[in-house]
């Protein structure tokens, strides 16, 4: 998962709490004082910083064995992880993912008055449609249901056409 994509979840299971007047954290660790003196496999979850998961990443691909290997612990230390501190291990196109603040008018103009999808959105920005979705959602946009427009083709339409 990528982190514009966790930012989202998390904003949307809140929200889906909040909602429904529901006080209760979004992830429950449970803590086990007194298993505390078992020796687990692979390293302690906490003697990995956050910096040392982001730059044990590779640029490209990358395999969870590998990943842990690289910071000598399991493969399910490093599930935890990820899934605690996302990575942007996404092609370059889709790294822009904190990059929000500046488009946020011109996107919220595409989106409301020129009725742009969000994926066209992204698409026009280079970046991706979950940081497009994060953006418009934390700052009060409503976003519609999926849908085309009267005169506006589809996306399967459009990709269509700029092939031919």
């Amino acid at each position: 998962m990528l982190p514009a994509e966790a930012d989202l979840l998390t904003h949307t299971a809140r929200t889906l709490l909040d909602e429904h007047g529901i006080s209760e954290p979004l992830q429950w660790t449970p803590r086990l004082p007194a298993l505390h003196h078992l020796a687990l496999p692979g390293s302690d979850l906490d003697s990995i910083t956050v910096a040392q998961l982001h730059q044990a990443v590779p640029g490209g691909d990358f395999s969870i064995a590998r990943l842990a290997r690289t910071l000598n612990t399991t493969t399910a230390h490093v599930i935890c992880l990820l899934s605690r501190h996302p990575v942007d291990w996404s092609p370059p196109r889709f790294r822009r993912t904190q990059y929000t603040a500046t488009p946020l008018d011109q996107w919220r103009t595409w989106y409301e008055q020129d009725h742009l999808s969000l994926q066209d959105i992204a698409d026009r920005e280079g970046t991706s449609l979950a940081t497009v979705r994060l953006a418009l959602l934390k700052n009060g946009v409503p976003l519609r249901p999926a849908k085309s427009y009267l005169g506006r083709p589809r996306r399967r339409d459009r990709a269509d056409q700029r092939q031919n």
